[in-house]
């Protein structure tokens, strides 16, 4: 077996030490490909002797360390070997990339063992040649510094055509392949067409839920979403279930629901919801972060789809097939409905995808804050109860003796830990009225602005600690919203619960670090941040949970709002927008009548 060290100083002083090159593998432990590469390469004695005599061996798990994960990622595209997992590449002792090898599953053993033998070749005998190569790839992967600029109110202007401009209006998503669901694109577009309806921004909206509901992307049988597909029409997935990825969809879902009011968004919002409960919650309460990619259990053969039902032969397409099988489509959602005790049956004959069951803080943040969400438009109690237990069990576990962790390993919380888990605990308070959840707000924000925060230039950066000599700070919106944007909202809604104008001024830095870096269609977050800034609406409570009118205020979600808990004095809403307070609300009627105005 390869004896792997951490992605530590010890590790690469070691290589130094021993005169060797190091071979970064990088993997995720959802996917398919990196199960394959440990089983039929990383797990086969002759390679794993190449590997412990000539390289010092680093295993990284990317959900643990994103930061270095997103680095290598970069230099890999540099090579010219592209992105993804599993990632292996040859470092020099410094950590600095020179070369890399890109698993393919039709590519065996002997290749890779050619592939060794020449990094280690070029490593021993042409050591200025890997220095070069090594000082190209970091120049072209360094960051470059762009200083803060004025806020931009122009980006609020209509930034729903820069991003409608590049969707798939035939499919839905945008034009590129793969295709993964544009979470942050369809939040924006979501609010812009609540603020200002617009045919064209409906019609990318529903075009990409259809689309990819008419696709494979979605488990019709047991619900939840795979994590992308490779191709336009969303029929082939790669089948891990991520619950980020499923968290985002249900928040996308609720908010269509909400603004559009079309019953198939809330019917998708609770199968995901039912499919995170039944296989996502671990025994101690915990958001588990995945199920394990594994095509065969989600594809069918002819003989077993004719068995469940001669009318199986409307849900498959020629083009939908991997490793020989049927992947199923959602075009007939009424006919899978039918069927679907019988396709279930016919699947629990197989073994269930593995689910990772590490405990996460991000994972536990945002999945809090979906179920909260969801139990505020689908009004289950158990979702509420859920979420608020695992936001207190994730927190008595990973926030400890003054700090924040990531995991159980104590490896330190990253910006999206952060952002995740203070959001859901703004979210938590807003329902409950209880105050040790913005305390433990403004706790965790005052850590991440003692260990992220950028002191020059403002805005967090990713992690605590340089790789290479880099440490990122992004603000793009890539397959996730930026935790960048998230924290910005962060800060100006506990702004409006506390009336503390440092909050604000730390908001308005973070916004100004960003100015000039940002555009409608690549941190569609940023523009929601940005309107949060200029519009956040405080509906400020002065009456107790059950009275109707806070029922009322709970159970309707409007944009860029945001609940504080006042004295239980006046059995009222007052609303205010920045200094402007407005006439208290008693009836609900009265608040859906303000806020349709708003």
């Amino acid at each position: 077996m390869i004896e792997w060290s951490p992605y530590s100083k010890e590790s690469f002083q070691r290589a130094e030490h021993e005169n060797k090159p190091v071979f970064l593998h990088i993997f995720a432990k959802w996917s398919a490909y990196c199960k394959k590469m440990k089983e039929e390469i990383l797990n086969q004695p002759q390679i794993a002797e190449i590997i412990n005599k000539n390289f010092i061996p680093i295993l990284v798990n990317r959900e643990e360390r994103p930061d270095i994960d997103s680095i290598y990622q970069k230099a890999s595209y540099i090579i010219g070997q592209g992105s993804g997992w599993p990632l292996n590449l040859f470092l020099n002792y410094d950590g600095k990339p020179f070369a890399g090898i890109t698993y393919k599953a039709d590519e065996h053993k002997d290749y890779f063992i050619t592939m060794l033998n020449k990094a280690l070749e070029l490593f021993n005998t042409n050591r200025d040649k890997v220095s070069e190569r090594a000082r190209v790839i970091m120049d072209a992967i360094k960051p470059i510094e762009v200083a803060p600029a004025e806020v931009r109110e122009e980006l609020i202007h209509n930034p729903e055509e820069d991003i409608v401009k590049e969707m798939d209006f035939e499919y839905g998503g945008f034009k590129k392949t793969p295709k993964f669901p544009p979470f942050a694109h369809i939040d924006l577009l979501l609010w812009k067409y609540w603020i200002r309806p617009k045919p064209w921004v409906l019609n990318a909206i529903e075009k990409t839920y259809r689309g990819m509901m008419q696709g494979a992307i979605y488990d019709n049988i047991e619900g939840g979403f795979h994590r992308y597909c490779v191709d336009k029409e969303w029929k082939i997935p790669h089948f891990e279930k991520l619950a980020v990825d499923n968290a985002w969809h249900i928040i996308n879902l609720i908010y269509a629901y909400g603004i559009l009011k079309n019953n198939f968004y809330r019917e998708i919002a609770v199968e995901t919801v039912d499919y995170m409960r039944k296989n996502l919650i671990s025994k101690d309460g915990f958001f588990c972060p995945s199920q394990f990619g594994d095509s065969f259990y989600y594809t069918w053969t002819e003989s077993e789809l004719s068995k469940i039902s001669d009318m199986t032969i409307t849900l498959v397409d020629g083009k939908a097939m991997v490793n020989e099988r049927f992947v199923l489509i959602g075009r007939d959602r009424e006919l899978i409905k039918q069927l679907k005790e019988k396709f279930i049956s016919e699947r629990k004959k197989r073994p269930s995808p593995e689910v990772d069951l590490e405990l996460y803080a991000y994972v536990n943040g945002i999945c809090a804050e979906a179920f909260i969400l969801a139990w505020r438009t689908i009004k289950n109690r158990d979702l509420l109860d859920i979420a608020l237990t695992a936001l207190d069990r994730t927190l008595l576990a990973l926030l400890k003796n003054g700090n924040f962790y990531r995991t159980l390993k104590d490896s330190p919380a990253l910006i999206d830990d952060y952002a995740y888990m203070i959001s859901a605990l703004i979210s938590a308070y807003e329902v409950t009225a209880e105050k040790k959840y913005i305390d433990i707000s403004n706790q965790l924000l005052n850590l991440a602005l003692e260990n992220l925060w950028d002191k020059k230039n403002g805005g967090f950066y990713d992690a605590t600690e340089e790789v290479l000599s880099i440490r990122n700070k992004n603000i793009h919106d890539t397959y996730y919203p930026s935790p960048n944007s998230i924290m910005i909202i962060n800060l100006l809604k506990l702004h409006g619960i506390l009336k503390d104008d440092r909050l604000l001024n730390i908001a308005e830095e973070a916004l100004k670090a960003f100015s000039n870096t940002v555009s409608a269609y690549l941190s569609p977050y940023y523009v929601k941040a940005l309107l949060t800034y200029f519009d956040l609406l405080v509906l400020n409570f002065h009456t107790t949970l059950d009275s109707q009118i806070a029922k009322a205020a709970i159970h309707q979600i409007t944009p860029f709002t945001v609940i504080a808990h006042r004295e239980e004095d006046k059995d009222c809403i007052i609303p205010s927008v920045s200094k402007k307070i407005f006439e208290p609300i008693r009836q609900p009627e009265d608040l859906a009548k303000f806020l349709k105005l708003l």
